[in-house]
C-alpha cells in the first residue's frame, strides 16, 4: 500500500501523470505532426511496417521478406560498406538497393500514396532489429525513367517515437542569439591524420560567420577534450570534423577523436547543454550500429540526439574529402531561412538539396547516399 501511495502522489505532480506507465499512443502520435513515421520491424513471425500518421489510425503494411533474409541482406551490406572507396562496389550496391526497394520500401511508398502523403513530403524512418543497419533512405529501382525513394520523399530517421516527440517540443526562440562552434581535429591522439579538416572548417566559417551571433572555431592543438566540452556548454549549433569511433560493446564509450584523447559520448550527454539545436557530424562511421545486437546499439549520431540536439546529420561510412566539403558548403547555404537565421528544421531539406547537386556530377553512388538526417 505504501508503494501505491507514493506512486499515486508522484503521478499528481506536473508532467508525471504517466509515471511508471507506458506512454499513451495519442502522445506518441505527436511524432508524426510534420510527416508520417514508418516503424519497420523484423521478427521470426513476420516482417512489417507500421505507418504512424498524426490524424488517424496507423496503417499496417505487411512486408514480403523473412527475418533471415533481412539479416543476410544486412550482413551483405555491412561487408560491402567496408570495401567502399577501394573496389568497384557499384553493381553490388545497386543490387542491394533494388532489393530494399522491391521487397521493403516500394510497398510502403504505395501505402503512403494511398494515405495522401504527397510527393515531396518529409517522412521519418524508425527501423528496428536488423533493419537498423540498412540504408532505407537510398532504396530505389535504379533504372532509367523510374524514381527512387529520394525522388519521391525527403527521408529522415529517428531512433524512437519518443525522441522525436521530445525534439519537437523543444521549440526554438525566434529572436534568441545563435551560437555556433566548429570543432576540427585532423591530428588526433594516436589516430590517422585527416587532411580535409582545415579546408572543411574554412568552408563552414565562410558560410556561417556572417550569419550567426557568435562563431567559434577549435582546431588541432586547441581541439582537446576539455576545450571541446567547454565550448559545447556554450553553443547550440555544432559542426564536428574528426574521426568517429563507435564502441559496439560499450556504446556510451563511443567517442570522437580529439588531440589529447577521446571525447566520449557519455561526457557529451553529461554536458550542461543550453538548448542544443543542431549537430553536423562530419566524421567516419557516425551512424553505424552493431550487427550482432542491432536493437541495443546507440550510434554516435543518435546519441547526439539523445543528449538533447533536435537535429543531427551523420555519415554511415567513410566520406570522401572533396564530397564532404561540397556537401557541407551546399548544406549550410540551404540551412539559412528567409529571415537570415539558421533553422534546424530545414536540415533534412538542406541535405536533400546538397545531395541532389552531387547526383549531377560523376560522384560514386555510395558517396551520394552516405549522409543521413536524424531528428526534426
Amino acid at each position: 500500500m505504501e508503494w501505491d501511495d507514493v506512486v499515486s502522489r508522484i503521478r499528481m505532480l506536473p508532467d508525471f501523470s504517466r509515471f511508471l506507465l507506458p506512454p499513451l499512443f495519442s502522445d506518441l502520435q505527436k511524432a508524426a505532426e510534420e510527416g508520417p513515421v514508418i516503424i519497420v520491424n523484423a521478427s521470426q513471425y513476420s516482417c512489417d511496417a507500421l505507418i504512424v500518421l498524426s490524424d488517424r489510425d496507423p496503417v499496417h503494411v505487411p512486408i514480403d521478406i523473412t527475418q533471415t533474409e533481412v539479416s543476410d541482406l544486412s550482413s551483405e551490406f555491412q561487408f560491402l560498406s567496408k570495401e567502399f572507396g577501394s573496389f568497384d562496389t557499384q553493381h553490388k550496391l545497386v543490387r542491394i538497393l533494388r532489393k530494399l526497394w522491391y521487397d521493403i520500401v516500394d510497398p510502403i511508398v504505395q501505402a503512403l500514396g494511398a494515405s495522401n502523403v504527397h510527393p515531396g513530403s518529409r517522412i521519418w524512418w524508425c527501423p528496428t532489429a536488423e533493419f537498423t543497419l540498412l540504408p532505407l533512405h537510398a532504396a530505389g529501382p535504379y533504372e532509367k525513367k523510374r524514381d527512387s525513394l529520394s525522388h519521391i520523399y525527403i527521408s529522415s530517421y529517428t531512433p524512437t517515437l519518443a525522441t522525436l516527440v521530445r525534439a519537437r517540443q523543444q521549440v526554438s526562440r525566434d529572436a534568441s542569439p545563435q551560437y555556433f562552434v566548429a570543432i576540427g581535429q585532423g591530428n588526433p591522439d594516436g589516430g590517422k591524420p585527416l587532411q580535409c579538416v582545415t579546408p572543411e572548417l574554412a568552408v563552414v566559417a565562410q558560410r556561417l560567420a556572417p550569419v550567426v551571433s557568435s562563431f567559434t572555431s577549435l582546431e588541432d592543438g586547441d581541439a582537446t577534450v576539455k576545450a571541446a566540452v567547454d565550448v559545447l556548454n556554450h553553443n547550440q549549433w555544432l559542426h564536428l570534423a574528426c574521426h568517429g569511433m563507435p564502441n559496439q560493446q560499450q556504446p556510451f564509450e563511443s567517442s570522437f577523436a580529439m588531440r589529447d584523447g577521446p571525447l566520449m559520448i557519455k561526457d557529451i550527454i553529461r554536458s550542461d547543454w543550453q538548448n542544443p539545436e543542431f549537430a553536423f557530424l562530419s566524421a567516419c562511421h557516425t551512424t553505424v550500429g552493431d550487427e550482432k545486437s542491432p536493437d541495443e546499439s546507440i550510434h554516435l549520431a543518435a546519441a547526439m540526439q539523445f543528449s538533447g540536439f533536435r537535429s543531427v546529420i551523420g555519415s554511415m561510412w567513410s566520406v570522401d574529402d572533396e564530397v564532404a566539403q561540397e556537401v557541407v558548403s551546399a548544406f549550410y547555404g540551404n540551412l539559412v531561412d528567409g529571415s537570415g537565421r539558421l533553422d534546424c528544421t530545414r536540415a533534412a531539406m538542406a541535405l536533400h538539396k546538397a545531395v541532389k547537386k552531387l547526383r549531377r556530377k560523376n560522384v560514386p553512388l555510395e558517396q551520394q547516399i552516405v549522409f543521413v538526417h536524424i531528428g526534426v
